[in-house]
């Protein structure tokens, strides 16, 4: 190779080395610190203020820094499957029931790519049947095997999987609206 050959492979060199950082697929290893919720926090999609309420709640942290709360797991979730948000999120966070009572409050949050959820269980959170998050998988095991449910790490709860969780809980609800409903009128029509 000659003095020319050797400077422009040289130079193309260095020329890469300094733009790979700049690409929109480069991993950005920068960590955030989850935000402690206090009583002006409330929830991204309802307004609702989340100290209110029981349960699980969930953040996220935009890649501009900014966070975004949820009063429910499944909007955190949902928000994470939805494409109009999450390329633009840098990092989830859900809270470590296995640390906390849930009718209790404390942040106690880990990242949601390494929290298990139980799907399914009798505990309701703000917004009614959610998933409830743990740090650990036997701490998740005790909660579904108290409360019912089933226990999924984050990577085994496909986009599909929760919409069909939504569909039951949606269905279930409109049964339970229709029996209401039915109840009422046989009461009307007793008196």
């Amino acid at each position: 190779m000659n003095k020319y050959q050797l400077a422009i492979a040289s130079s193309l060199l260095i020329a890469l080395s300094l733009t790979s950082g700049c690409s929109e697929n480069s991993s950005d290893k920068t960590s955030y610190t989850p935000q402690d919720l206090t009583r002006d926090e409330v929830c991204m999609i309802d307004g609702m203020i989340l100290l209110d309420h029981p349960g699980p709640k969930g953040q996220v942290i935009y890649k501009n820094g900014e966070p975004h709360f949820f009063c429910d797991t499944k909007g955190l979730i949902s928000t994470l499957y939805d494409q109009n948000y999450n390329t633009k999120i840098k990092q989830a966070f859900v809270q470590d029931f296995g640390k906390r009572k849930w009718s209790s409050y404390s942040d106690n949050w880990i990242d949601v790519k390494q929290a298990f959820f139980v799907m399914g269980s009798s505990q309701f959170g703000a917004m009614g049947p959610t998933l409830a998050t743990f740090s650990t998988r036997s701490d998740a095991d005790a909660f579904a095997k108290e409360f019912g449910g089933s226990v999924l790490a984050f990577n085994e709860l496909s986009e599909e999987k929760f919409e069909a969780y939504q569909k039951r809980i949606r269905q279930q609800l409109r049964d339970a609206i229709g029996n209401i409903s039915t109840s009422n009128e046989e009461a009307a029509h007793q008196h």
